[in-house]
């Protein structure tokens, strides 16, 4: 019997150390619609190649509050394990003020560009904009972390952001109907973990039209660059 031990051992060590993360998708699936607030669900996290990877468990909880009431709560949590062989390593508490399907909006992108994805949620949304919460992979720490970055991505209240890994930036994109100036946008590099503006586009109503500012930076300072002018929804200038 004992010439067996070290086999049972063996598979016992095994299954301890299976991959919690076997099969899980990446991202979710296109057009995904799961159900506000009703199931957890996991993502697989492969923050480089070769490098570690985590299980993301969102775990929605339903707000309960009165009309009317817009302070934030605790809305639900984002569970954090390791796939080799499924310890916990973090549980970050998602806040909202609004009812908010956090699952199918979750994404991994590289948005401080030190070569490890990051990931993100929607946070807060209206008609043409929405807002997220980011959470960067801190390296040294082996965790996920939210800083003065995450902060600043948190503030970006755009129709869209891209990030662009060849560049280096991070662009946002806003709508300015009923203006009629089209989409405008800025663009932003990270520098010491802040987002700095390097270029940007203001918009400003008139009657029957509207004037978009442009500004570029140059020399450590932002410098309008043109004004384009917007009659009708056509540009004039």
């Amino acid at each position: 019997m004992w010439r067996y031990l070290p086999w049972l051992v063996f598979c016992a060590t095994t299954i301890v150390r299976a991959d919690v993360c076997q099969g899980l998708p990446l991202a979710p699936s296109v057009g995904s619609t799961f159900e506000l607030g009703t199931r957890a669900v996991s993502f697989r996290l492969p923050v480089k190649s070769g490098g570690p990877e985590f299980r993301i468990t969102i775990r929605p909880i339903p707000i309960v509050r009165p009309p009317n009431d817009d302070a934030f709560v605790h809305s639900g949590d984002i569970e954090v394990e390791r796939c080799q062989d499924g310890k916990q390593l973090q549980v970050l508490p998602l806040m909202a003020w609004q009812p908010v399907n956090f699952a199918p909006t979750f994404h991994a992108q590289d948005v401080n560009f030190d070569g490890y994805l990051d990931f993100a949620v929607l946070a807060e949304y209206a008609g043409k904009w929405g807002s997220e919460s980011w959470w960067v992979y801190d390296s040294a720490a082996g965790r996920f972390v939210q800083n003065e970055l995450t902060q600043d991505l948190r503030k970006l209240k755009a129709n869209g952001v891209r990030i662009d890994p060849k560049k280096q930036e991070i662009s946002t994109s806003y709508l300015t109907e009923p203006w009629g100036c089209g989409s405008t946008g800025n663009r932003y590099r990270v520098v010491n973990n802040r987002l700095v503006i390097v270029h940007e586009e203001v918009p400003k109503p008139f009657e029957n039209g509207c004037t978009v500012t442009v500004s570029d930076l140059a020399g450590g300072t932002m410098h309008v660059t043109a004004v384009l002018r917007f009659e009708g929804g056509t540009r004039v200038q």
